[in-house]
Order: C-alpha cells, then structure tokens, then sequence
C-alpha cells in the first residue's frame, strides 16, 4: 500500500512539471514567432480558427517616438478574433516610420488613432506638428509669396537662411522723430528777425550772409541687408492640413483620386522649425516691417556661414563701381528710375517701357 502511494505522489510530479514545460515550451516559441524575423518565403503555420495576428508594442513606447524597425518594439501576436480591438493595425510595414501619438505600454495592441500619419493630421492628444519639432526648437510661421520663398520651391525637410533688408533713418534722439527738426522763435531779440521753419545747416554765402539750408525733399532711408536667421527647418509649406492626409513626398494617388489642386494664394504661411532666440528675430523683423527672402540651402548643407552686410557703399567698393560724373549732355527721354522685372519685351533692357 505504502509502496503504491508513492508511485502515484511521483507520478503526479511528474505529470505536473511536464505540464509545466510544455507551458513554457508553447510560450517560449509564440515570443519566438513574435520577435524573430522568419525568412522570405517560409511556409507560414496556419493559425487556429478564431484566431488573428495583431501587432502588439513588446516595449514601453513614449509619446513622441518614432516607431522603427531597428529598435524592435513591436511585434506580431495571436490575438482571438471577437476580441481584436477597433482599429487594430495586422501589418508591421504598416507601422514602421509612424510617430506614438500618446503612450503606449507593453503588451499593449497598436491602434491606427495611437499613431500619426506620414504628413499628419491633427491627433487627438496634441498635435502631430508639435511632434515633429526636436527639443529646444519652436515652430514659426512666416508670411511669404512666391519670389520670397524661391519660387514655391520649398517643401518639409528643406533647410533654409533668411536675408533681412532694413530701411535706416536718422531720428532725434530724445524726440525719436525723423530729422530734420523744425524751429520756431520764442521770443527772439528786440529788433531782430526770426524766421520759422524747418532747422537745416547753416552756411555762409559769398557775399557774407548767413542762411539755413534746408531739403527740398524728406530724408531718404539708406538700405542695408544681411544674412540673419540660418539652417532654419521647413516644417510645412501652407496651410496646416487638419483631416485629410495629403500626399507623401514622392507618393502617388491613383488617377481617380487625384485630388485637385487649390489655386495658390499671393501669399501663404511657412512653418519653419527655429531656435525661440531666431522666432523673436523674425517676429520683429515682420513688425518693423523688414523685407523677408528666404535662401534655399544644398541637400545636406548644415551649420552657420558668415557674411558681411551688403550696403551701397560696399557694393560700390566690392565691384568697383564708379560714381558716374556730371556732364553737360544726357541722353533723352531722361531715365529717372529703374524697372525691376520688365513688364512686357518692348520694356527695356534698363526699364521704362511706358
């Protein structure tokens, strides 16, 4: 009696561990399946009815991150059908490249609204732009037209240098007012004359008197340019997109859904990608009312370039200009300003051609 007792103690062990290896066994090749690539072509085992693969995060993702293959964090996993959650993702290609929208932890199915799109719309928790900016970087949007921003060249992922022109003028500095100044007589010596108007410099004539020589026209503003904001990143060109995902750089839609183009506007927003420091520049520089052009930089180009700011006199110094003299012939009719674009070919080579 004794002796058969323990045979069925043992043969209850052993049943039990055996249980349990086959346990481990199933689970171990399920993870298996799950994080190891299978080789192109490999028969694939049929799952069991009821059954699907879903991909499932093996890792903690954090909001912000983008998803790839390299640093496998997800994964394929059986999951039974009645169960699979509303837009449940089948297909790891589906995932790669895609950007977390918000946390996702481990073990956790990935659903299409967890993630962005390639272009992005708005997300539910935050904004897909916002998770496209590095850190200690801000989004800026800048007014521009179709020669500011070369042509309507730019796209997402162009990095850009701006040129600022600015007027300059000489002002009062107490008053901060446009000089000339003008003076009046408050109470001038008994039997002298005063004479009212704007204060020029005064000068004395041949023969002896002193007089104020005043403009005849207001001060004319002297221009300087220069390089400023640099390496700034194109975020987006237009209008950020809020529903519907637009085309991917280089991807195409089918004929039929060839969506047709809006006419562009005269001017439309650039999102560019800056440094808080370069957002204060361009923001006052937009309330100054500064001429913007943005500069295309090569594919690949980084880092800070030094210029030197372009005036008239350095131009004329540079390229050896000669201030051209006074003669006492001209040509007719008289040129008196310059055409920037020639509005039709019978316009001149120089302008003027109404």
């Amino acid at each position: 009696m004794r002796g058969g007792r323990i045979l069925i103690i043992v043969g209850g062990i052993l049943f039990v561990g055996a249980l349990a290896v086959g346990l481990l066994l199933l689970r171990s090749r399920g993870v298996q399946q799950a994080t190891t690539p299978v080789p192109e072509g490999t028969p694939q085992p049929e799952l069991p009815t009821g059954v699907t693969e879903i991909v499932v995060a093996v890792q903690n993702i954090p909001r912000g991150m983008r998803i790839t293959e390299d640093i496998n964090a997800v994964a394929l996993q059986s999951w039974p059908a009645d169960a699979v959650p509303e837009g449940a993702i089948t297909d790891l290609e589906a995932v790669y490249g895609r950007v977390a929208r918000v946390d996702i932890v481990r073990e956790m199915p990935l659903l299409e609204d967890m993630l962005t799109e390639e272009a992005g719309d708005m997300g539910a928790v935050g904004s897909d732009a916002a998770l496209r900016i590095p850190p200690g970087k801000v989004a800026y949007a800048l007014p521009v037209a179709r020669y500011s921003s070369v042509a309507w060249a730019l796209r997402p992922g162009d990095h850009v240098d701006i040129i600022l022109s600015l007027l300059m003028v000489d002002l009062d500095e107490e008053t901060q007012t446009i000089l000339p100044n003008n003076m009046a007589c408050i109470s001038p010596p008994e039997g002298e004359g005063c004479v009212s108007g704007p204060m020029g410099r005064l000068e004395v004539l041949p023969n002896g008197w002193l007089v104020n020589v005043t403009s005849s026209e207001g001060q004319r503003p002297r221009l300087v340019t220069q390089l400023t904001v640099q390496d700034a990143e194109v975020l987006y060109v237009g209008e950020w997109p809020m529903e519907e995902r637009p085309p991917a750089e280089g991807e195409e839609l089918p004929e039929e859904q060839q969506p047709t183009p809006p006419p562009r506007a005269e001017v439309e927003p650039l999102i560019l990608i800056v440094t808080r420091q370069d957002a204060i520049v361009l923001d006052y520089a937009l309330a100054a009312g500064a001429r913007i052009n943005l500069l295309l930089r090569s594919a690949g180009e980084t880092g800070p370039v030094t210029t030197e700011s372009v005036t008239l006199q350095y131009i004329m110094e540079r390229f050896n200009i000669e201030l051209p003299p006074k003669l006492p012939y001209g040509t007719t009719p008289p040129l008196m300003r310059l055409e920037r674009i020639p509005k039709s070919e019978a316009a001149g080579q120089y302008g003027g051609g109404e």
